[in-house]
């Protein structure tokens, strides 16, 4: 009779599909938080760049001043943000010829640790009327 040799069998793998499937759940969960930080963000740079805009428009129009830009922006963003920017700042400025609002904060935080700012400034020419003669 003959008898075959039995190779020595190497190490079980036995649970070694577990083990890999921890890593790429931790590694899919790292990723899907990523994404939410960065929609957070986006969103939050969003509303500040409509809030900075919109207090534009408040703060150039004829009769217009810097303290209702600050306060149009205030509202609006309160209005469209939700929690997005945390410790938002305002600040506007009118001279003569210019105007220009800010809008700045910080983005909401989904990893912590993490803080990212979000803020828009856009500046524009004040409104005159010239009458006609």
């Amino acid at each position: 009779m003959i008898t075959l040799l039995r190779r020595p069998r190497r190490r079980s793998d036995r649970g070694s599909t577990s083990v890999e499937m921890v890593g790429y759940t931790a590694v899919m969960l790292a990723a899907l938080l990523i994404g939410v930080q960065a929609a957070a963000w986006g969103l939050g740079d969003l509303a500040c760049r409509y809030a900075a805009n919109h207090a534009l428009q408040t703060t150039r129009v004829q009769g217009g001043t810097a303290a209702a830009g600050q306060a149009d922006a205030a509202t609006v963003l309160a209005d469209i943000h939700g929690n997005l920017v945390v410790g938002p700042e305002f600040a506007a400025t009118r001279n003569a010829t210019t105007a220009t609002v800010t809008v700045k904060g910080t983005a909401v935080q989904v990893i912590p640790f993490l803080t990212l700012p979000v803020g828009a400034t856009v500046s524009g020419p004040v409104e005159v009327l010239i009458p006609i003669s």
